[in-house]
């Protein structure tokens, strides 16, 4: 099972990067310019949820960019791709940021498990959507 994953890993790697030239951390060569990868993070958070704890920054970050992608797949029709990248973004800031965020953590933990109950894909979408903006200190806008 090992052998196999780290087959796979190499694999995707080689197909993603084109040659074995192509180191992981060049963003000029997979199209992004070093300034462009600077924007992604360059977040700043005023938000009241876990107020003063310098690594909301980067959760705001990945918030973010969780919403520019699901909230177009979200018009386009595919709610349960929205949902599921709410929720996958969710599992990734509880597992990098959850022990140092904890009123952010406690948010995420509750929308999830209300997710997780008898409600459409839209509601899930909408219970993520509204925890999210919840730990960012925005208004949720529903059109």
């Amino acid at each position: 099972m090992k052998i196999y994953f780290l087959i796979f890993i190499f694999t995707l790697n080689f197909a993603a990067f084109g040659n074995s030239k192509t180191t992981f951390g060049d963003t000029t060569k997979m199209g992004l310019t070093r300034s462009k990868k600077a924007v992604l993070t360059a977040v700043t958070y005023t938000g009241t949820v876990d107020k003063g704890n310098r690594k909301m920054e980067l959760v705001v970050a990945i918030i973010d960019e969780a919403i520019s992608i699901g909230a177009p797949t979200y018009n386009e029709g595919n709610r349960a791709a929205c949902y599921k990248i709410y929720e996958g973004a969710a599992y990734k800031i509880l597992h990098k940021y959850g022990k140092k965020c904890t009123e952010t953590a406690d948010i995420l933990e509750t929308a999830l498990e209300k997710s997780y109950g008898n409600y459409s894909i839209t509601d899930k979408a909408w219970i993520m959507r509204m925890a999210f903006d919840k730990i960012e200190g925005v208004q949720t806008q529903t059109q």
